[in-house]
């Protein structure tokens, strides 16, 4: 899986760029192709913010047409985004749920605020995705540019079996 040919998506989806700032440094070291989801609705104003928390709560997951049709082309995925009111951004879950050609090897890293338990948002994505993920992490916001970052990440590069393309950042 992880030999010269193969390749890697990184999903990603942000309000507020944490997330983006993480799928890009996973990118980095998994030599992988950076795929941002689309959700305008909950553009980055209060009205956004608003209707986002609101649709978490009510689990509403609509993802609305994107700029790829299929996922199928990478031999795995990274899907890389926020935790809303303890459960993934809709715009993840709408992915996860969605009949879109996805490979079988799918990992999960979310960033959250420190306030909600990524083990629930981690145990809400696999529900909606129908099968384990092969590596999961979580990353607080209050984390990054720390050790402890440093830490998680090449964690979680470990738990997906990348140990091999890791490169370093600094």
């Amino acid at each position: 899986m992880d030999g010269p040919n193969s390749t890697t998506g990184i999903v990603y989806y942000s309000r507020s760029g944490h997330s983006e700032r993480v799928a890009s440094k996973l990118a980095i070291m998994l030599h992988g192709k950076m795929i941002p989801l689309q959700a305008p609705r909950y553009a980055p104003r209060i009205f956004g913010y608003m209707r986002a928390g609101y649709d978490s709560l009510r689990q509403t997951c609509v993802l609305p047409p994107q700029a790829f049709a299929s996922l199928a082309e990478f031999d795995r995925l990274v899907v890389c985004g926020p935790v809303w009111t303890s459960y993934p951004a809709t715009p993840l879950r709408a992915l996860l749920r969605s009949d879109m050609d996805k490979p079988e090897t799918i990992a999960l890293f979310v960033t959250t605020g420190g306030h909600s338990p990524a083990e629930k948002a981690w145990k809400v994505a696999e529900l909606d995705l129908g099968r384990p993920f092969l590596a999961t992490a979580s990353l607080a916001n209050s984390l990054e540019d720390t050790k402890e970052e440093e830490l998680i990440i090449d964690t979680f590069l470990n738990e997906l079996g990348a140990q091999g393309q890791k490169t370093s950042m600094n």
